[in-house]
């Protein structure tokens, strides 16, 4: 049914923060879903310096959770009936990071909500309970802790990489599935150690190989590149991801810059030192303000060096269209990469109608992350034990499913330990400013899917 990115974190001022808080509406009419068109798609499988194709998983093996070491686990076995909640943390107390958040919670409600109207789960209906984290990872344990209060059975689309690794253990623990995590450390994908815990979007690791193999081919071995990201733990497992690619192809890396998470003013300071190394590429994975901020202070930089005007590769957060557009034309021509189809009409118009009036890649990042959690859901009532969370988790475990809003060649798989990541297939985009949209460059990169 719809549209492209993963969960961007972006705004281009206080005033732009402010007016994408504002476009959420208690008063929304009740969506309409758009329509799917079918498409088909050809997929790189040229694995190009840098990629390694993954060897054939073989036949499947139907993966079983073990249930014996649960803190509870008849409760973990114990069949759902008649309503089944789900939980999710995320930063509601205002300010920016809310903002920006906003619209991922729009668009999980908004997949719920039709789910439960067209009776996916039969006479089970689906409940979203939503905690306030104010999205600080030391306070996600005590939000998850007041969801299962609550009676969820679930944990879905929780935000951060340090937030969802701050209650891994607990949720292992008590046997809670926590699935569809917006988090992009690989670290969330270890079923052996956390059988209960799965992520949702594509990893950083992943991310950057990509990034780092087309710096390659483009440049071949003369490629100088700046790193550029947020100085929080996902901007430096992102850095040191790039660096860990790049050294393995031979890229240099010749300088690397931060930006506070909680600061709007453009990356002056920064800027001015990475001009300093006249890079061929930047790298830039940022959040909130900083993803446009960034390009308008890169554009000045530009224009004062005319000699220099280097390529730029953004981190998927910040493909996002609405958001890019605040740049104006200093975001032309960058590059970024998605797993979602961008800017589908019917899906903009869904989400309108919830209420939106910006952030439409984030609104169908959740969208896609609670598609595929009722998809688990409803895979597991079809088993012989019902639902139950043990069989929601072996569900998510042998997953093969083509959310709505997936681009043509995507899909979200998964196979026991064999493979425990259920999106690993990413478009590189190119950011049109004129008309402020995404154009593909190459094919779908599908080669790490499993």
């Amino acid at each position: 049914m719809y549209v492209a990115r993963t969960m961007s974190r972006v705004a281009v001022s206080i005033v732009a923060a402010a007016a994408l808080a504002a476009c959420l509406s208690d008063g929304a009419a009740e969506p309409t879903a758009p329509t799917v068109t079918e498409t088909t798609v050809e997929t790189t499988v040229d694995p190009g310096p840098g990629f390694t194709i993954p060897p054939p998983p073989g036949d499947a093996v139907r993966w079983s959770v073990d249930t014996s070491s649960c803190a509870d686990p008849e409760a973990a076995e114990a069949e759902i009936t008649t309503s089944i909640t789900i939980g999710t943390a995320a930063p509601q107390s205002g300010g920016l990071i809310s903002s920006i958040y906003a619209p991922v919670l729009v668009g999980f409600q908004a997949y719920i909500d039709q789910a439960n109207a067209d009776r996916v789960l039969g006479d089970v209906r689906i409940e979203l309970e939503i905690a306030d984290d104010k999205g600080q990872p030391e306070l996600t344990p005590v939000a998850v802790d007041g969801l299962l209060d609550a009676g969820a059975s679930v944990i879905s689309a929780l935000p951060g990489s340090v937030n969802n690794l701050a209650v891994r253990q607990f949720l292992n623990m008590n046997c809670i599935p926590q699935v569809m995590s917006l988090a992009n450390t690989p670290r969330l994908g270890d079923p052996r150690n956390f059988p209960w815990t799965m992520g949702g979007v594509v990893t950083e690791a992943v991310e950057t190989t990509i990034y780092a193999n087309a710096i390659h081919r483009d440049l071949d071995d003369d490629a100088a590149v700046a790193i550029l990201v947020t100085n929080d733990d996902s901007g430096t497992s992102y850095a040191g991801a790039f660096a860990a690619a790049a050294d393995e192809i031979g890229i240099d890396v010749v300088v690397q810059q931060t930006v506070e998470p909680a600061v709007i003013d453009p990356p002056s300071a920064q800027m001015l030192t990475i001009a300093g190394e006249r890079p061929q590429v930047i790298v830039a994975s940022l959040s909130g303000a900083a993803c446009a901020t960034f390009l308008t202070e890169l554009d000045k930089a530009r224009i004062a060096l005319a000699d220099w005007q280097p390529e730029v590769y953004l981190g998927s957060d910040c493909a996002d269209s609405s958001i890019l557009r605040l740049a104006g034309n200093a975001a032309n021509g960058v590059l970024s990469s998605a797993s979602l189809v961008s800017d589908d009409p019917d899906f903009v118009e869904l989400m309108r109608g919830a209420g939106l009036a910006n952030g439409f890649a984030r609104a169908e990042q959740g969208w896609t992350a609670a598609e595929v959690t009722v998809e688990m859901l409803r895979q597991a009532q079809q088993s012989e034990a019902g639902l139950t969370r043990a069989t929601i988790i072996e569900a998510a475990r042998s997953l093969a499913f083509t959310p709505s809003l997936a681009r043509p060649g995507v899909e979200y798989t998964t196979n026991g330990v064999l493979d425990a990541y259920p999106v690993e297939s990413l478009q590189i985009v190119r950011y049109d400013a004129a008309t402020q949209g995404f154009v593909d460059v190459g094919r779908l990169i599908a080669q790490f899917e499993s």
